[in-house]
């Protein structure tokens, strides 16, 4: 069973939403984040096909289970990879390494807004303070690969193993002011980026979700 426990809204009024398992004494707290980009759909597409084929099972799980099922819902309307402010969320968080300017792998440049200005920034940094997750499994798309933030290498390399994707130290480029950066560097809390292969269409969903489906598994064994 799963309970909206936190919520707001966008700049285009969309709805942004955290749900969690209930709580148990003595389990551990783990947090999956889809749709940080608007243009990776996919992470947006795994979250709800896990919890349509899961529902019933996630309140087993050794684990209390909370997802975000799409942080930046309109860009996923735009098909963008910013908000509507055209900020790049993966870039807004009042992080040291903050620069108002990054590299986009995408465009060239991405565009920081100012330290945690944005709403969907302000809504993670909610969670995380609300939630108090152990881990933290974040979804983007195209990479293949897995990478790190913070004490979790061991965990990105099982998640690798798992999806088959190649395990990396990070990601190859700077990314200031990036979740990963604020979370998991800064605050400890071990971050594992999962990038996966594009699925721009229903059937390589399907096949994406079956690559993918012994990660998501492994969450309701602990």
């Amino acid at each position: 069973m799963l309970e909206e426990v936190i919520s707001d809204q966008t700049v285009l009024g969309e709805r942004i939403s955290f749900f969690r398992t209930p709580l148990g004494k003595g389990k551990k707290r783990l947090l999956l984040i889809g749709g940080f980009h608007g243009d990776e759909p996919e992470g947006v597409f795994l979250l709800e096909r896990f919890v349509t084929c899961f529902k019933e099972k996630l309140s087993d799980s050794p684990d209390c289970i909370g997802i975000v099922p799409c942080l930046n819902p309109d860009g996923l309307k735009q098909k963008t990879r910013e908000n509507a402010h055209k900020v790049d969320l993966n870039r807004n968080y009042p992080t040291h390494n903050f620069a108002d300017k990054s590299f986009n792998p995408h465009t060239g440049v991405a565009l920081s807004g100012s330290p945690g200005s944005e709403i969907e920034t302000r809504f993670m940094m909610r969670v995380i303070e609300s939630f108090c997750p152990d881990r933290i499994l974040s979804l983007h798309s195209d990479l293949k690969v897995v990478d790190y933030d913070g004490p979790a290498e061991d965990w990105a390399r099982e998640i690798a193993a798992l999806s088959g994707y190649r395990f990396v130290q990070n990601v190859g480029y700077e990314t200031p002011g990036s979740f990963g950066t604020w979370a998991g560097v800064e605050r400890k809390i071990p971050v594992v980026t999962l990038e996966t292969e594009s699925a721009p269409d229903l059937a390589k969903q399907e096949v994406l979700w079956q690559r993918l489906k012994p990660v998501f598994l492994s969450f309701l064994k602990g």
